[in-house]
C-alpha cells in the first residue's frame, strides 16, 4: 500500500469526527470569500451614500465574521480529537504486534525501549502532520477555487495568475523528494540511537556503576547526540527552506496578481468595492500554496515514517500498521480505568499433560513429556541447562509460538483446547525467567489496578515482599523506576512472584522464580508457597524447593528422566 492509502485509512478510522473536522475547516475558509464579496458590496453602497444598505451589510459582515470564529473554535476542539485519535491508532497497532507473543498479528521486535519512542512518538506523528496537512490543502483550495471565481468577474487575468505559485512549488518540491526522504530518515536513526542508549542505560544502571562504566558510556552518547545535532539541524533546515520558499513563491504569486491588476487599479477600471474585494483576498490567497509545499514535504516524510513503523509489525508489511482495531477514546474512557475482561474460575482438582511436545526448527525441545498434578501439589521441575524446562512450561501454557507443539493437557478430565485462552487468571497464572517490570507504582506492578488493597497485602506478604515495602517510603504506591530500576534483582523476582498470586489462581506456574534470593527468603518463600494450598508448577534447582516438592520431575535433553 503507498503512502497515500494508508493516510486514508488512518483519517478514516474514525470517519464521522474527521469529516465534522473537515467541513468545520473548510467553512472557515470558505466564509472569508463571502466576508470579501459582503465588504465589497458594503463599500459600493457607501460610496453610493446608502447608509441603510450599509448596515445591513454591516451586520452581515459581522454574522459571517461571527460565523468564521465559531468554526475555526469547533474545528480546534473537533481536530485535537481527531489528531490524537490517528496517532494513538498507529500505536495501538505497534503495541500490539509487539506485545503478541505469536500468532499472525506478532511483529518483530524493537531494538531497544528508548529506541522505540522514536517509533511510538515520532513516526505516528508525522503520519497526523501529513493527514492534517492534507486537509489545510483542501480548505485553500476550496477558498482559492471560489476567490478566483469571485475575482475572475473583476479581473480574469488577475485570477489565472494565482496558479503559478502552485506550479513553481510543486515544482521545486518534487525536485527534493529524495532529500527530504534521506534527511528524515538519517533523523529518525540518530534520534532512536540516542533515546535507545539513554533507555537501556536506564535499565542497566546497576551494571553501569559496578562496572564503573559511565565515563565510557557518556562518551559514546556525547558522540551520538553529536551525529544526532547534525541529522537534526540538517533535517529541520531543509524542511524550514522548503516551508520559507513556499511562503516566498505565495508572495511572488501575489505580487504577480498586483501587478496583472496594476492597470485596472490605476484606470480607475476598479470602484470602490472591487478594490476592497480584491485587497480582502490577498492576505488568504498566500495559504495554498504554503500548504501545498508543506503538504509535499510531509508526504515524503510520512512515507519514512510508515517504512520505519513497518519493521515492528507482522511481516514487515506497512498494512498491518493501519488494521482496524476499537479505540474507546474519550472523556469518560480516559477517566475510569476498564474492566479486564477474564475467563470464569474453574476450581482444580487435577490436570493431567499427556505426550506434551515442543520442538524448534534448530531440533531443540521437549518430547513426549507427560505428568499429573493434584489440587495443592508442589511440583518442581529440575534439569541442566537447555533441558528444555522453560519450553516445558511455555508449551504446557500455550505460550510457545515459534515451536511446534503437540500433546494434550486436560483440566479435571476435560481437553483444554484454547491453553492460551484458559490458562489465565483467575485460572492460572506465569512467572517468566526473566520478569518483567513497569515504571509505576509497586501496587500497579502487581494488580495492573484490578486488585484491592487485601489482595495487595496476602499477595506480598506470601512473595516474602511485606518487609521491604514496609521499608519503602511511599508502601505500595512507591514508584520503582525503569524496568524495576530501585529495586535488587531479588526484589524484582519477588515482586513479580506477587504478581502472580495476587488473583490466587488454581495453578501457579514460575521459571525459576527464586535465583537471586538468599538462602533465608528463598527458605521462606518455598514455605510459604506449600502452605498456601495452591497448586504450584515451578522450575528449580535449589534444595530447599526440592524438600517442599509434592513431586519432582527432571528433564535431560528434552525428555522426562525421573519422578
Amino acid at each position: 500500500m503507498n503512502v497515500w492509502k494508508l493516510s486514508w485509512k488512518v483519517s478514516q478510522h474514525e470517519a464521522r469526527t474527521f469529516w465534522l473536522g473537515w467541513v468545520l475547516f473548510i467553512l472557515f475558509f470558505t466564509i472569508p470569500v463571502g466576508i470579501g464579496w459582503a465588504l465589497g458590496r458594503a463599500f459600493d453602497a457607501l460610496s453610493n451614500d446608502d447608509s441603510g444598505l450599509v448596515y445591513r451589510w454591516a451586520v452581515a459582515l459581522i454574522v459571517l465574521e461571527t460565523a468564521r470564529m465559531a468554526s475555526i473554535h469547533w474545528g480546534a476542539l473537533v481536530w485535537t480529537r481527531v489528531w490524537i485519535h490517528m496517532q494513538t491508532f498507529l500505536r495501538a497497532n505497534l503495541l500490539a504486534a509487539q506485545v503478541a507473543s505469536g500468532g499472525p498479528e506478532a511483529g518483530q521486535p524493537v531494538g531497544s525501549a528508548g529506541e522505540a519512542v522514536t517509533h511510538f512518538r515520532d513516526d505516528a506523528e508525522d503520519v497526523a502532520k501529513f493527514v492534517d496537512g492534507l486537509v489545510d490543502v483542501s480548505a485553500g483550495l476550496v477558498f482559492t477555487l471560489l476567490a478566483a471565481f469571485v475575482l475572475s468577474a473583476t479581473n480574469l487575468a488577475a485570477a489565472m495568475v494565482l496558479i503559478a505559485p502552485l506550479v513553481i512549488v510543486a515544482v521545486a518540491t518534487k525536485a527534493l523528494d529524495s532529500r527530504i526522504k534521506l534527511y528524515r530518515s538519517a533523523d529518525r536513526q540518530a534520534t532512536g540511537a540516542v533515546t535507545g542508549l539513554v533507555g537501556d542505560v536506564m535499565a542497566a544502571a546497576t551494571t553501569v556503576k559496578v562496572n564503573d562504566a559511565a565515563e565510557p558510556l557518556l562518551a559514546q552518547l556525547r558522540t551520538l547526540v553529536d551525529r544526532r545535532r547534525v541529522t537534526a539541524v540538517r533535517d529541520r533546515v531543509l524542511e524550514e527552506g522548503v516551508d520559507a520558499f513556499s511562503r516566498g513563491a505565495a508572495d511572488v504569486g501575489l505580487g504577480l496578481v498586483l501587478v496583472v491588476g496594476a492597470g485596472a487599479l490605476a484606470s480607475g477600471q476598479f470602484d470602490v468595492g472591487e478594490l476592497a474585494l480584491f485587497v480582502a483576498y490577498l492576505g488568504w490567497l498566500s495559504f495554498l500554496p504554503r500548504m501545498v509545499g508543506r503538504a509535499l514535504a510531509r508526504h515524503k516524510q510520512a512515507g519514512v515514517a510508515f517504512d520505519r513503523m513497518s519493521g515492528l509489525v507482522a511481516d514487515t508489511d506497512t498494512a498491518n500498521t493501519v488494521i482496524d482495531r476499537s479505540l474507546p477514546i474519550g472523556i469518560d474512557q480516559t477517566r475510569v480505568r476498564p474492566p479486564i475482561v477474564r475467563p470464569e474460575r474453574v476450581v482444580i482438582d487435577r490436570l493431567d499433560v499427556v505426550g506434551l511436545s515442543a520442538h524448534y526448527e534448530s531440533g531443540a525441545g521437549i518430547s513426549d513429556i507427560s505428568f499429573s498434578i493434584g489440587r495443592g501439589d508442589l511440583v518442581i521441575i529440575t534439569g541442566p541447562v537447555g533441558a528444555g524446562k522453560s519450553t516445558l512450561l511455555r508449551a504446557l501454557l500455550g505460550l510457545a509460538w515459534q515451536a511446534e507443539v503437540s500433546g494434550d493437557v486436560f483440566w479435571n478430565g476435560t481437553l483444554i483446547e484454547d491453553r492460551a485462552a484458559f490458562l489465565v487468571p483467575p485460572n492460572a497464572a506465569f512467572l517468566p525467567q526473566v520478569p518483567q517490570l513497569i515504571s509505576d507504582s509497586v501496587a500497579d506492578n502487581i494488580g495492573f489496578g484490578d486488585a484491592d488493597a487485601g489482595q495487595l497485602e496476602r499477595a506480598i506478604a506470601l512473595a516474602v515482599m511485606d518487609a521491604d515495602v514496609a521499608e519503602m517510603p511511599a508502601g505500595v504506591e512507591t514508584m520503582i523506576g525503569p524496568r524495576g530500576l530501585r529495586l535488587s534483582g531479588g526484589q524484582r523476582q519477588r515482586l513479580a512472584g506477587a504478581r502472580a498470586v495476587v488473583h490466587q489462581p488454581e495453578l501457579v506456574v514460575l521459571d525459576d522464580l527464586s535465583s537471586a534470593l538468599d538462602v533465608e527468603t528463598e527458605l521462606r518463600l518455598w514455605h510459604n508457597l506449600a502452605e498456601a494450598g495452591m497448586t504450584v508448577l515451578a522450575v528449580s534447582h535449589r534444595a530447599v524447593a526440592f524438600d517442599q516438592a509434592d513431586l519432582l520431575l527432571r528433564l535431560e535433553a528434552g525428555r522426562l528422566e525421573a519422578t
